[in-house]
């Protein structure tokens, strides 16, 4: 490994349970590519007992450093602020309560090397909060081409995939505050950048689902934001990051009415009652043109990926 380039594990801790941290962090300690540096900040300085652990981890793995937040900042700003604690060649992303497979590293890093690729992700294989498999998810394009096609219509790499070249992050000036979207925004903005986007096409990550999950506000607000966002490919450029906030100030009355269509689009699916005219409100709503049509889009995406042989 001495002649393989160092690669920062980078993570945000926030309120998750010791137990499930440290799987994450025991399954980067087993990399099979073990020229590594993990990159730990704990977003909760109120969390004692994370505290203790993370203190013990670092004088047992050399590789292991980590920071505490004064206060709360959120996962943008940790992210932002890990990067600059980042001296490795490649950045690789990675959630407190995921698990990576012992080769993803490795896997990742000679993937982007064969193809001369800036920033790759892989299929993620789906857990329940017990650790239990729920099946793989693999409907992500995997060549650059689609993806950057993708990406006018859905996010295209899953976040905690990530396996970034650190100078891509450096001419990006990292993540923008552009709330629910902010690896959408990178994404899109990497495209636009002229760097090159790759999926590999393997489960290397396995991927803890939330129980809780995202508001329906919070979707709303995502759902809008990210229309806004595409349009940067449409129009070949890269908005201001006032002008993303502008915009979403602008689209409030939007937001609450696309909040009340997922809260019933919820309700209806998980068996709620619904009146009859809250129903024909839904079925008749114009979002779900746009959802159907996303979907199309995004499948007629997938299977021209599919018979695209090569880079």
């Amino acid at each position: 490994m001495e002649n393989k380039p160092l690669v920062s594990v980078l993570m945000s801790i926030y309120k998750e349970s010791v137990a499930v941290v440290s799987q994450a962090i025991d399954s980067i300690r087993k990399q099979s590519y073990e020229n590594i540096e993990i990159i730990a900040l704990l977003d909760d300085p109120e969390h004692q007992e994370m505290k203790k652990y993370l203190a013990r981890i670092a004088e047992e793995e050399p590789r292991f450093h980590y920071g505490v937040n004064k206060a709360n900042i959120g996962l943008l700003d940790s992210l932002n602020r890990g990067l600059v604690l980042c001296h490795g060649e490649f950045v690789c992303r990675m959630d407190a309560d995921d698990c990576a497979e012992t080769d993803r590293i490795e896997k990742q890093f000679l993937y982007m090397d064969r193809y001369a690729l800036d920033l790759v992700g892989s299929y993620t294989r789906l857990m329940d909060a017990d650790g239990n498999d729920l099946g793989i998810i693999k409907r992500f394009p995997i060549h650059h081409k689609y993806l950057c096609k993708y990406l006018k219509y859905a996010n295209a790499i899953p976040h905690p995939t990530w396996f970034v070249r650190k100078n891509v992050y450096d001419e990006l000036q990292g993540y923008r505050s552009v709330l629910y979207a902010e690896d959408y925004d990178f994404l899109i903005r990497s495209c636009l950048s002229g760097f090159r986007l790759g999926v590999v096409p393997e489960p290397l990550l396995r991927y803890r689902i939330n129980r809780e999950g995202i508001t329906q506000q919070n979707i709303a607000s995502q759902k809008i934001v990210s229309g806004y966002l595409a349009l940067q490919l449409t129009q070949h450029r890269i908005f201001a990051e006032e002008d993303i906030g502008f915009y979403r100030q602008k689209k409030k009355r939007h937001e609450k009415r696309l909040t009340e269509y997922y809260a019933a689009a919820k309700k209806w699916k998980t068996g709620g009652s619904l009146t009859f005219t809250d129903k024909c409100a839904f079925i008749i709503n114009k979002r779900n043109a746009a959802e159907f049509w996303e979907r199309l889009m995004c499948r007629w995406i997938l299977y021209r990926d599919g018979r695209y042989g090569h880079y």
